[in-house]
């Protein structure tokens, strides 16, 4: 089973990384194969149909990896800060470069932090793209805040709430269990039948 775990924060070690972080290693436990695209790392440009603007070779290499994987995902997660009540714009230019053909029929997990209080806004505006992609939006969502999160010496945070642990449980079983039942998306074990 393979899963891409899209983390849209335009700050390196972010909140939203650590919880990205922690989803993917329940997944991992779970013997999902996670791949992890931090769109600080791999950024993505503003989306031009012209191409006019495509000429940086890395970035179009992100594009065309983050395609890439997104069309072998069985599943995909999205992580986002919360932005002004909503997701990030690194996650909308991520989006934009993405089509139906990524996300039909695939279970699509949605997850986010707020510096203050908690807020699921932003998962409620991606669950409306994700149903004009055709992707399927799991019922379980993780909304975080800030002091749910411990930070080591060296300034990398943690997650470090139970009922969010317990929560990222349910959401991971939720998503593997959406996997293996989905009859749009061949396994790996039904393709080597």
């Amino acid at each position: 089973m393979k899963v891409l775990l899209i983390v849209g924060s335009a700050k390196q070690y972010s909140h939203t990384h650590a919880l990205a972080q922690f989803v993917r290693g329940n997944l991992e436990e779970q013997e999902a194969e996670v791949t992890l695209f931090d769109l600080y790392d791999k950024p993505v440009p503003f989306l031009d149909v012209s191409g006019r603007h495509l000429n940086d070779e890395r970035i179009k290499a992100n594009v065309n990896e983050l395609r890439e994987l997104a069309e072998e995902a069985d599943a995909i997660i999205i992580g986002t800060p919360n932005y002004h009540g909503s997701y990030s714009g690194v996650v909308k230019n991520a989006l934009d470069h993405l089509t139906m053909d990524e996300f039909k029929m695939k279970p699509v997990g949605l997850i986010c932090n707020s510096g203050g209080m908690r807020s699921t806004e932003p998962l409620s505006h991606l669950r409306i793209i994700m149903r004009n992609l055709l992707g399927i939006a799991v019922p379980v969502q993780i909304s975080t805040q800030d002091a749910d999160y411990g930070k080591t010496e060296d300034g990398t945070y943690y997650v470090d709430v139970d009922d969010i642990k317990l929560r990222v449980k349910l959401f991971t079983e939720q998503i593997i269990k959406l996997i293996q039942n989905n009859p749009w998306v061949e396994t790996e074990e039904e393709v080597n039948l």
